[in-house]
């Protein structure tokens, strides 16, 4: 656990009157503020100069694997990925492999990915059985992991139903989601979600369907990547046309410690413009803009609204979003203006991001490849609400990009935000190959003191498991 440090003299956020920080504007919220708005961090993290070697080092990523991803609850997949009895998906983890089964119609399992027999994948992609059946000597297992068949039996008498089930990985669930741990000994889930499971309550993401998704192999290692979404700093640059309807430097950062590590929550709002916009923004049109981005990616049947810049804008793009949202899906919605408007990245280390937004409800998963440290993959999630009264959707099969395809062409679905990942994808090669030609006598990074708190803190952390 990350010791609590004193309170440190540091600008939390940039702004003004006419373009507040993020806590001044929650502070008005026409709905009045909820547990999570009000909900403030209980670490300062102070821990500015990350070295470089540890984004490419062999040896670091030896240990990452061993000290980091087998100890630590990770996300897995969603319950409605395997819907079925019987359906299975597997995850990897660099070389490691397992594999999570839906042994019944409400219960699941996770198993190591290896036949006990010689060693075979047991499970290489999605796929559904009435059993699990080893393909290279046809040893089978029901799907709760009991040992069912060994074919000539009669060659291996020390192997039994008694001592022959497949050797099970922890598995337990929250809102709709599955974690695992190869850890026996880790304490629950439940500690490690710290504040999320309150924060998330109205939210329900248990009642939500993955719409869309799609996993992309970047050119850059799994922290680099992660690095790129626990920060609004880089809008500016790297994404100038939301500058005019998105508060980047007004954005607040919360550390909340967990028994595990902890959760790191980034605050965005929108529907006011960047303390770097141009004098001729204002936060009317920052409120139209927004809705404009609403309607065309989530209510095309909605009429934009007619909000008057003499009243709070805010309250009144929050009021057409519900009112949006409750035609769209045929039930109401109380949720405040922030989640309605803003974008709330809820970070569980050390690699699950969950948005508290109805704006842009995303999942984001942050894997290390098999092999290399200079390289990763990045699951993207659409986790939407389906209609009152109909049955759940499917959930999306994921669309894989290479890493030198665009988001925007393959993945369609994710419309004028296609883009934007495309534009954060194009800085990270740059990183991973930049932070190599560094001056050797200097190859460390200068991390802000506030808006890239959660990097110093997520590094923290790592040192804290690599050290054990």
């Amino acid at each position: 656990m990350m010791a609590t440090i004193a309170e440190r003299d540091v600008v939390k956020g940039y702004g003004s009157k006419d373009r507040p920080l993020l806590s001044e504007l929650w502070s008005r919220d026409s709905r009045g503020p909820n547990a999570a708005m009000q909900a403030r961090g209980d670490h300062q993290p102070d821990n500015r100069q990350i070295d470089y070697a540890r984004y490419y080092d062999p040896a670091f990523f030896q240990q990452e694997l061993d000290k980091i991803w087998n100890r630590q609850w990770l996300f897995a997949c969603r319950e409605e990925d395997i819907p079925q009895v019987g359906d299975r998906v597997p995850l990897t983890i660099g070389p490691n492999s397992y594999f999570i089964v839906r042994s019944d119609t409400d219960s699941f399992k996770a198993f190591y990915n290896s036949c006990l027999h010689r060693g075979t994948m047991l499970c290489a992609k999605k796929e559904q059985a009435e059993t699990i059946r080893c393909p290279y000597h046809a040893w089978e297992w029901n799907v709760d992991g009991r040992l069912k068949r060994i074919p000539s039996h009669w060659d291996f008498p020390d192997i039994t139903r008694l001592n022959g089930s497949l050797p099970e990985v922890r598995l337990e669930r929250w809102g709709g989601f599955l974690f695992i741990n190869a850890d026996k000994d880790a304490p629950p889930l439940m500690d490690a979600l710290g504040p999320m499971p309150a924060h998330f309550a109205a939210f329900a993401p248990e009642n939500r369907y993955t719409k869309a998704r799609f996993r992309k192999l970047v050119r850059a290692n799994w922290k680099i990547t992660q690095e790129a979404f626990q920060e609004s700093y880089h809008l500016y640059a790297t994404h100038p046309e939301g500058v005019p309807f998105t508060g980047d430097s007004q954005s607040q950062y919360d550390i909340f410690t967990t028994p595990l590590g902890a959760v790191g929550r980034e605050a965005v709002p929108s529907a006011v413009p960047s303390m770097h916009a141009d004098s001729s923004a204002t936060a009317h049109a920052a409120a139209m803009v927004a809705a404009q981005v609403q309607q065309m990616w989530h209510y095309p049947e909605a009429t934009l609204p007619n909000i008057d810049p003499a009243q709070d804008v805010r309250a009144q793009l929050g009021d057409w979003l519900r009112q949006s949202y409750e035609q769209s899906y045929g039930r109401p919605i109380t949720e405040s203006d922030a989640v309605m408007i803003d974008s709330s990245l809820y970070f569980l280390y050390p690699h699950f991001t969950l948005w508290l937004s109805e704006s842009v409800p995303f999942v984001y998963q942050f894997l290390p490849h098999e092999t290399d440290p200079n390289l990763c993959y990045f699951d993207v999630r659409l986790l939407m609400p389906w209609r009152e009264g109909e049955a759940r959707p499917p959930a999306a099969e994921p669309i894989e990009i290479g890493a030198d395809e665009s988001i925007a062409e393959k993945a369609p679905a994710y419309g004028f935000l296609a883009m934007i990942f495309d534009q954060d994808m194009s800085n990270l090669p740059l990183v991973q190959q930049g932070l190599k030609a560094a001056n050797p006598a200097a190859p460390y990074s200068r991390l802000g003191a506030y808006q890239e708190g959660m990097i110093q803190a997520w590094h923290e952390l790592i040192d804290r498991d690599l050290a054990r």
